[in-house]
């Protein structure tokens, strides 16, 4: 149970959204303490429910046993394939500031410091590589 809260308050501190859940379709059942990665389908069962997605993010057996925790599955079966890689070209807008200081010597001594910010347009490119996700999702019986 403390992982399991444990598991809960970091997906919420971090609030990065678990994408086998944002793409679950099926029925949800109250939340379950323990889940297991199954390698193939149990036979004679149907999942509760399934979940698919392509998505740039790595995912692994962690985010899949949160999410089948979350919607009361005590098994998930779940895949990654590689689809392919692409290339964008972006910019990176970096500001630039600069101070210049002027003194003023006469019949009263004074200095000034403009602060001045331009901003600086940076090409980079990005590679992103696309992964496609599939997981089903079960009621195990004890």
């Amino acid at each position: 149970m403390r992982s399991f809260l444990a598991a809960c308050t970091l997906a919420a501190l971090s609030s990065c959204a678990n994408p086998f859940l944002e793409n679950y379709s099926g029925t949800r059942f109250p939340a379950t303490e323990q889940a297991v990665i199954l390698m193939e389908a149990p036979q004679d069962q149907s999942p509760i429910g399934r979940s698919a997605f392509i998505a740039t993010q790595v995912l692994g057996d962690d985010e899949a046993i949160a999410a089948a925790q979350e919607v009361g599955a005590n098994a998930v079966v779940w895949s990654k394939s590689y689809l392919n890689s692409t290339t964008d070209l972006t910019t990176r807008v970096q500001p630039v500031t600069s101070n210049t200081t002027t003194t003023i010597v006469g019949d009263v001594n004074a200095q000034v410091t403009t602060t001045q910010t331009d901003y600086q347009y940076i090409p980079e490119t990005r590679t992103n590589h696309w992964w496609e996700y599939k997981a089903a999702f079960y009621r195990m019986p004890k």
